[in-house]
């Protein structure tokens, strides 16, 4: 490779322009199959990692000096590891330190693709950005999808974990792609076409999709994405749909790439569409607390899914014929908003959930539906994301979860299920904190809060069972109103004086992690949590010293539902 190239009107012969082709196609096909390796790499890992696990069974030691001398080198690797994943999984500023890294490596190596071989020819250099940054739009696409993702597959993860990595690899596509288009831009000046070549159909089509990728790239900012959710998901639909075609008519050579896209996505959405449900649902506005409660009937075969997999979220959306907000009426067709399964009733055969009520069209229609007497049509996708039946496997010795706010609608019946599956000797404690005991109004209603006679020893108090926070005041006065002249309202749990495990005030979030963790050196721990973004970094701040020891952590942030 030269660190010059050679700038001139194309003079090559059709032999060499066929070379240059067929070189640009093989580095293509490299990086997209170098896109497939984390599969590969995940298939090895589980199999180093099954074969670790069968090894036979040693007891634990009950003495100190004992347990002190189990330290062997496995043992230190393991911990040198779990410090490691901790490490990279930091907030740095503008994303996670995995995804700086993982970022970094990735645009390395594909700018070494595009560059390697090329010698003084600039066009080839610039003909093979484009290439390379196309040939990553299959990965890109499958790490978007929802019931069909292969990454999530192969790592055993859910699709929420994976998109943050579909938002590095956006990154760096649109980073090749715009060095793609400033080089041609360059060359167009110094050989005397611009801006004539600009107004070429080929050029327009390339053109209009970069600006489409660039557009959609602004919208990923959290800024922007925090103002108008609607613009970002709208912008991202528009743009996966229409820079395929504008490619495959700009570069022929990488029509490959672009039809693995489509068919990647059309046969995702085809599954959504065949698994989702138009259920009749029942929206009721919860007094004194900005929450909508949405009580759908489902089928059979939804509602043993959603039961077998506690914690999980679906997909919401307001099909045609629902009264939707005319003034946005056509944005329905776009959102499909994410609310945990609060409830399951089997006996009713139907699921609630819980949202609270934002400036957002979705929750604001949903609100206008409550208002209204009978039951509205609501299509529902899912369930996804559930990680019950993972933790359940992975057997920890204590578990914590920390819920705040609506957040409960993921903890709550992750909680009751931990209770039911796990050893009795497992410790389980859930921390619910709220503004005021009309947000826990629709927990009491479903039947899903914890008896407060649940454990008789105090001493245990600490170390397992549920405790509800009340920040603010105890009970609105217009909802204690209510409750004493509506038999109806079904709050009279609530509106007693607080019992033992409830508590007035916020909860001391690093007493209780330590408390945890302090119950034995060698105990597994598991730490959820589903709320606000600061409490779940507060959460982690306080987990980390511990799993920088070497503990061994389970650690979930779910960001859906709070």
């Amino acid at each position: 490779m030269a660190w010059t190239w050679t700038i001139q009107p194309p003079t090559l012969t059709e032999e060499a322009k066929h070379h240059r082709h067929t070189t640009i196609n093989l580095y293509a096909l490299t990086a997209h199959a170098s896109s497939l390796t984390p599969l590969l790499f995940a298939l090895v890992i589980k199999l180093v990692l099954v074969t670790l696990t069968q090894k036979t069974y040693v007891p634990i030691p009950t003495s100190p000096s004992a347990k002190a001398q189990r330290l062997t080198r496995a043992r230190r690797v393991r911990d040198a590891l779990v410090r490691l994943r901790w490490w990279l999984d930091d907030d740095v500023g503008f994303g996670r330190r995995d995804e700086w890294l993982a970022g970094i490596v990735w645009l390395s190596w594909l700018l070494f693709l595009s560059i390697h071989g090329t010698g003084t020819d600039f066009l080839h250099f610039t003909k093979r950005l484009g290439a390379v940054a196309v040939s990553q739009l299959p990965a890109q696409y499958a790490l978007s999808l929802k019931a069909l993702n292969p990454y999530a597959l192969a790592f055993t993860s859910s699709h929420e974990r994976l998109n943050r990595f579909h938002g590095v690899l956006g990154r760096v596509i649109a980073v090749l792609l715009a060095l793609h288009v400033a080089c041609y831009n360059y060359f167009f000046v110094v050989v005397g076409i611009w801006p004539s070549r600009l107004l070429d159909r080929v050029v327009v089509y390339g053109l209009v999709a970069v600006v489409a990728v660039l557009a959609l790239y602004l919208t990923t900012l959290t800024s922007v994405r925090r103002a108008s959710y609607r613009l970002f998901f709208i912008t991202h639909v528009i743009v996966a749909l229409l820079v395929p075609p504008l490619i495959f008519f700009h570069a022929p050579s990488t029509r490959i790439y672009l039809i693995e896209s489509l068919l990647a996505i059309l046969a995702d959405l085809s599954v959504r569409k065949l698994r989702s449900i138009t259920s009749p649902s029942t929206l009721n506005l919860v007094p004194d607390a900005a929450l909508v409660a949405i009580e759908a009937h489902v089928p059979p075969r939804f509602l043993r899914s959603v039961s077998a997999s506690p914690g999980s979220h679906v997909y919401l959306s307001i099909p045609p014929g629902s009264s939707r907000d005319s003034s946005v009426s056509r944005a329905f067709d776009f959102l499909h908003n994410p609310f945990s399964v609060a409830f399951v009733d089997d006996r009713r055969g139907s699921i609630t959930l819980v949202a609270r009520l934002r400036q957002g069209p979705m929750t604001r229609t949903l609100a206008r539906l409550a208002s209204s007497a009978g039951k509205v049509p609501l299509t529902i996708d899912g369930p996804y994301g559930s990680v019950a039946r993972r933790l359940v496997g992975w057997s920890p010795s204590r578990i914590v979860v920390i819920a705040g706010g609506v957040g409960a609608t993921f903890c709550l019946p992750l909680y009751r299920f931990l209770r039911e599956q796990l050893p009795t000797t497992t410790r389980v404690r859930l921390v619910w904190s709220v503004r005021t005991l009309a947000d826990a109004a629709w927990a009491s209603d479903a039947g899903l809060l914890p008896p407060d006679d649940e454990h008789d020893d105090e001493h245990d108090h600490d170390h397992d069972g549920f405790q509800l926070y009340v920040s603010g005041r105890p009970l609105a006065p217009a909802l204690q109103d209510t409750a004493d002249t509506d038999p109806a309202v079904e709050l009279r749990p609530l509106r007693k004086a607080l019992p033992p495990r409830h508590h007035r005030g916020r909860p001391h979030l690093d007493e209780v992690v330590d408390s945890v963790f302090r119950q034995g050196v060698e105990d597994s721990v598991a730490v959820l949590v589903c709320g606000p973004v600061e409490m779940a970094a507060h959460v982690r701040g306080c987990v980390r010293p511990w799993a920088m020891r070497g503990r061994d952590v389970w650690w979930h942030s779910e960001s859906f539902g709070s």
